[in-house]
């Protein structure tokens, strides 16, 4: 049994790594730019086992290599709730979005004239969407990258707007993400000192807190604040303890999504460490995932 993986391209490193602290029974076996096979060792991986994976977009039990020539008729041999057609060298793609609990037949072209195939499983913490990734493309109005992130960060999670609901966002500037969400129905709260967009400075649901994260008080955080979004390029341990301190400010938050900045000083040791950390602050549900937009950054959600 070989169990097949879809990664952000220049992070298969990462994930060799995090498989192998976490999953010891599976060796590497084949690898190319964003796609990379494990075999089980151990005999007990299914289609319905689910893996921890932070640097793995996607998994599922790999069902080989084939031809060009034979692929239809390799397909043809497989029954699914949905198939998916890919490309990893082209933006090719196909097939529906998939409902929680359907098996995926996923068609993948890993470099040209290759294609492999595999089956997985949608969990709540699965992408739905094909190849991994909603492929979103950043507005022309947006005011930085920031939008994408939490734009796929809301897809990933199939986060539903439940209406008039408030988000803190600490390091808003210049004010990507907090754009997508004012886009989406929410009242944002910016925290940053530095400048904002100034379009979206006049939209009546954002509002510029322009301090330090560390300087805001009570009286400047929403009443009620639903939502904690933080993207804020300083060390991990300040940014924790800013979370733990809205969060025992505002108890009505259910939901954080915290960027984790990394990169070759930190290895992924010390990221599995931090979100274990993160773990601890009375969350129901911890995930944890490189969006496909994040280069260099490890999304994680908390949900009460």
């Amino acid at each position: 049994m070989f169990i097949y993986t879809v990664v952000n391209i220049g992070s298969e490193k990462s994930l060799k790594e995090e498989v192998a602290l976490k999953y010891p029974e599976l060796s590497f076996a084949y690898s190319r730019p964003g796609y990379i096979t494990f075999k089980d060792n151990s005999g007990k991986f299914n289609i319905d086992s689910k893996l921890n994976l932070v640097f793995a977009r996607a998994y599922g039990i790999s069902l080989g290599r084939v031809k060009p020539e034979n692929l239809e008729e390799e397909v043809s041999k497989y029954k699914a709730d949905v198939t998916h057609r890919f490309s990893l060298i082209s933006d090719e793609k196909s097939g529906e979005t998939a409902n929680l609990g359907d098996t995926i037949l996923d068609i993948i072209e890993v470099k040209e004239g290759e294609f492999w195939l595999g089956m997985r499983k949608v969990y709540p913490e699965s992408w739905r969407v094909v190849g991994a990734n909603p492929n979103l493309q950043l507005p022309e109005a947006a005011p930085s990258r920031a939008y994408l992130k939490i734009a796929e960060a809301l897809i990933w999670t199939n986060y539903e707007y439940r209406g008039e609901e408030s988000v803190l966002e600490l390091g808003s500037a210049p004010g990507g993400a907090s754009y997508a969400m004012v886009e989406r129905g929410f009242k944002v709260y910016g925290v940053d000192n530095a400048l904002m967009d100034e379009d979206l400075l006049k939209n009546p649901n954002f509002k510029h807190i322009k301090e330090p994260m560390q300087k805001v008080q009570d009286a400047d955080v929403p009443r009620p604040c639903h939502l904690l979004v933080s993207d804020v390029n300083v060390l991990p341990s300040l940014i924790l303890s800013q979370l733990k301190r809205f969060m025992s400010i505002r108890p009505g938050i259910h939901t954080v999504f915290y960027t984790l900045k990394i990169g070759d000083k930190i290895s992924v040791k010390e990221v599995l460490k931090h979100i274990d950390t993160f773990k601890t602050f009375g969350f129901n549900e911890v995930r944890a995932t490189q969006l496909p937009s994040n280069k260099s950054e490890i999304m994680l959600y908390g949900k009460k």
